[in-house]
């Protein structure tokens, strides 16, 4: 079971992604396999052990990014449009995938090529992007 924890500042989009996720969870039947949490940003140093890895909202990117104190947990800043279209699947996969990654430390992680989240198209996890063909994910052919 992986425990993740869904962070913004005051907790209004957080809050109500968490919910959501919680309720996908039962929909999509991965009650053995995932867990979500909603953790203020401003708390999650302290609540670490709530949690194996905290997906934090984008719009506090900035602020995770300046925050200089050690982690240890894996944090993913969630791509805009990763936000647009949730499935507990796709936060699964990609919760999953992050923390090979990340190797077992913590710290800011994200996907090889995602470095800049407005850049970042997919509406699906990582993973099945991934698998897709390179037509299908919105890049031009090379003749």
């Amino acid at each position: 079971m992986i425990r993740i924890a869904i962070c913004c500042g005051e907790g209004y989009s957080s809050g109500f992604l968490s919910r959501y996720l919680a309720e996908a969870v039962v929909k999509e039947k991965l009650q053995d396999r995932v867990s979500f949490i909603f953790i203020p940003f401003w708390q999650l140093y302290d609540r670490q052990e709530e949690a194996d890895i905290a997906f934090v909202m984008p719009h506090m990117g900035p602020r995770i990014v300046d925050d200089k104190r050690e982690y240890r947990l894996p944090m993913y800043i969630i791509p805009y449009k990763v936000a647009i279209k949730p499935k507990a699947e796709d936060y699964l996969e990609d919760a999953e995938d992050i923390m090979e990654i990340s190797g077992g430390k913590g710290g800011i992680f994200c996907f090889p090529g995602e470095e800049h989240l407005l850049h970042v198209t997919r509406l699906m996890s990582h993973r099945k992007f991934m698998n897709q063909t390179p037509d299908k994910r919105g890049r031009r052919k090379i003749l």
